[in-house]
């Protein structure tokens, strides 16, 4: 398939996604683009060839499908089952599907429902549904527990936004992720534990070992800092240390995202640098799916490690050009099999943006800072800066928030981050050598004291941040029209003249 018809396709099914989940139409849109469609192929084939009138019908043939592709996502995600016992305590039993989410004050846990007991009856469910609990952070709970469950089944409720920003619809957030009910702090009776999928306990446990590892070896705060960085345990930091990361704009270190996995997935590359290529890559690939699915992020995770493999693949195959087709396709993958994530995840959103910014945006910005010899900070620079640029425009809208020392910030912090995680991760691996492991904690907590030392310094500075600011949806898209005339302007200033029209 050409590029002009691939990214026809990716677009026109985004965009219709993108109608049917702001307006609603049904499945009667989905016939008005096919009926359109199918005229402008009469069109073609009676009155004209003209080769735009059979791609705009392709267009609108996969606008058609990202109608459709919403509409089936509703009719699934709208059959709730266990609706006629909202409202009421009932008994529910299941199994805990994720890595429990441990907070200072609470945990979180996703149970798949499959056993409801009410009124001394008995039902099993006809299918599982995900039910998300808030419950004491003791006794803890793990993955694969069976649990049954006492207490008031609720439905998600929307929050009311807070000042400058967007109302967030925390109903769509959590279906995009299928959990459809919420428990608060219900009994909990642990029927079985061990119960979930192998390869999920054993790496689950090599976690846990790891962050038990580190712990004994780093003194805190930097502990909790170094359970970020590397296994994306963010919430160990504590809520006040973690609100200086956000107000300096480098929250995204502690998250897990695409930038650590891309660390993890350099480092696996390098280290395996004396195999064969393609066995090289293949081990390289393991190595990074294996690390996301230890760290127990669940969907948001995947997606992330999903675009960064999908770029570093197309780039160790020599082929810079499928960089951005390919994470075309993997977007547009995603979208098809969860289209709620592309209006409800905020964290696809932002991952997608920043690596489609590594792909098309910082070519642009590289000529303005080959004035920095050092390359590793070259490109350092020019790819936090074009993140920077890119998703600001989204970040306004969404969070309504703007950090302005969120670049310089990342300057001083992010060239270390890699000797963080590599450090982190023999401490976490050989604590337990004598005088090796006082060595490499020693070194890691240097590393940490400094990236916590600059975020506290710059966390400091007075007016660092402004909120409440109002960008709306109109100004997003505008924003995002502007960039792309920048981008493919400097696009075609690289083509040979003959080639520009």
């Amino acid at each position: 398939m050409s590029s002009k018809y691939f990214f026809g396709f990716i677009l026109g099914f985004i965009l219709g996604v993108s109608i049917e989940s702001i307006f609603n139409f049904g499945y009667s849109f989905t016939v008005l683009f096919l009926v359109l469609a199918f005229i402008l192929i009469l069109l073609v084939n009676v009155v004209s060839s003209h080769q735009r009138s059979f791609f705009v019908s392709f267009v609108l043939a996969s606008c058609a499908l990202g109608v459709l592709c919403v509409d089936v996502s509703s009719n699934i995600q709208n059959a709730h089952i266990l609706d006629v016992f909202v409202g009421t305590s009932v008994r529910v039993g299941g199994m805990v599907v994720t890595q429990p989410d441990v907070r200072e004050e609470y945990t979180n846990i996703v149970l798949e429902a499959r056993d409801v007991f009410y009124g001394g009856a008995h039902d099993v469910l006809e299918r599982p549904v995900h039910v998300l609990v808030r419950t004491q952070a003791h006794p803890k709970l793990y993955y694969g527990d069976e649990l049954v469950l006492k207490g008031e089944l609720a439905i998600p409720k929307n929050f009311a936004p807070k000042e400058g920003a967007r109302a967030f619809d925390y109903r769509a957030y959590l279906a995009k992720e299928k959990n459809f009910y919420q428990m608060f702090f219900p009994e909990v009776t642990v029927v079985a534990r061990g119960h979930g999928n192998f390869l999920y306990e054993k790496l689950f446990a090599m976690r846990a070992w790891l962050f038990e590892n580190m712990f004994r070896a780093i003194p805190e705060p930097e502990a909790s800092l170094a359970g970020g960085i590397l296994l994306g345990e963010k919430q160990s930091l504590g809520s006040e240390l973690l609100q200086k990361f956000r107000d300096v704009g480098v929250a995204h270190i502690v998250v897990l995202s695409g930038y650590n996995i891309a660390i993890v997935a350099s480092g696996a590359t390098r280290a395996l640098v004396v195999l064969p290529f393609f066995l090289r890559v293949s081990m390289s690939v393991g190595t990074v799916i294996l690390f996301a699915l230890m760290v127990g992020g669940g969907a948001t995770v995947v997606r992330a490690t999903i675009m960064v493999l999908v770029v570093i693949l197309a780039r160790a195959m020599g082929r810079e050009g499928s960089a951005l087709r390919a994470l075309a396709l993997a977007g547009g993958v995603m979208i098809f099999l969860n289209p709620l994530i592309l209006f409800h995840d905020v964290s696809f959103q932002l991952s997608f943006m920043a690596t489609l910014a590594l792909v098309v945006f910082a070519p642009v910005l590289n000529k303005y800072f080959l004035w920095i010899r050092q390359s590793m900070l070259q490109e350092i620079v020019t790819t936090t800066f074009a993140t920077q640029i890119f998703v600001l425009p989204l970040i306004l809208y969404q969070t309504g928030s703007l950090s302005l020392i969120s670049f310089i910030a990342n300057i001083f912090i992010l060239p270390v981050i890699p000797l963080v995680m590599f450090f982190t991760a023999l401490v976490a691996l050989l604590s337990w050598v004598p005088f090796l492991g006082t060595i490499l904690s020693s070194v890691a907590h240097i590393l940490l004291s400094y990236i916590i030392s600059v975020v506290s310094l710059f966390s400091h500075i007075p007016f660092a941040t402004i909120s409440k600011i109002s960008f709306s949806f109109f100004e997003l898209i505008i924003s995002y029209i502007v960039i792309t005339i920048v981008i493919v302007k400097n696009y075609l200033k690289t083509l040979p003249s003959e080639n520009r029209e």
